[in-house]
């Protein structure tokens, strides 16, 4: 029965494979019709196209409340971004922009309180760029705020997450503690330099 049923898709295989079958024209029957189709792409022939790959998550672990307010005693995490493909790309460059994903008013990164003990709770961070710069120190523009642009596929910027944890200094922990989270939407567009300056 195995065999039966290799040969039977073997020749279904072959069948598909195989051109639609001509029509003739004869002295009998002179004239024919032929259906012509065709697809039109959506993408603009010849256009930029990129894909520019993000993280998945950044974990800043275990905070901790400082026993002083003497320094911010940040908590820093980094992560990449990089330009994995990029095609096509005559003119301008790629930039990413980075908002907080929480969907308020609010422009601050954060993250919030996901326990009960610590329901409306939330720690502001920083993001900075490949220098060390606070991206919200730049301009703010409609899908955020810019951390970096790219031109060539394999261009990578290293960026971090910076978390003051003196935050927490003085505050009682049976309302802080417990799990937080929160994201962050990035968004991509091609754009000239006069875009983002």
């Amino acid at each position: 029965m195995k065999v039966k049923s290799m040969i039977t898709t073997a020749l279904i295989c072959a069948l598909c494979a195989t051109p639609a079958l001509a029509q003739s024209i004869s002295d009998t029957t002179p004239s024919g019709s032929t259906e012509v189709t065709g697809v039109v792409s959506n993408q603009n022939p010849g256009g930029v196209s990129y894909v520019i790959a993000i993280p998945d998550k950044v974990d800043f672990g275990t905070l901790q409340q400082p026993g002083d307010n003497k320094d911010a005693y940040n908590k820093s995490i980094t992560f990449d971004v990089s330009a994995t493909e990029i095609n096509n790309l005559t003119q301008g460059q790629i930039a990413v922009l980075m908002k907080d994903g929480t969907g308020d008013d609010n422009n601050a990164f954060r993250i919030h309180g996901k326990d009960a003990a610590n329901t409306g709770k939330s720690l502001v961070y920083s993001v900075l760029d490949a220098n060390g710069s606070d991206i919200q120190k730049g301009n703010l523009y409609t899908n955020g705020y810019l951390l970096s642009t790219f031109k060539t596929a394999g261009n990578k910027v290293t960026g971090t997450l910076s978390l003051a944890q003196n935050q927490l200094y003085m505050q009682d922990l049976t309302q802080w503690a417990g799990n937080y989270s929160g994201s962050i939407n990035f968004y991509s567009a091609v754009v000239t330099m006069g875009d983002v300056n």
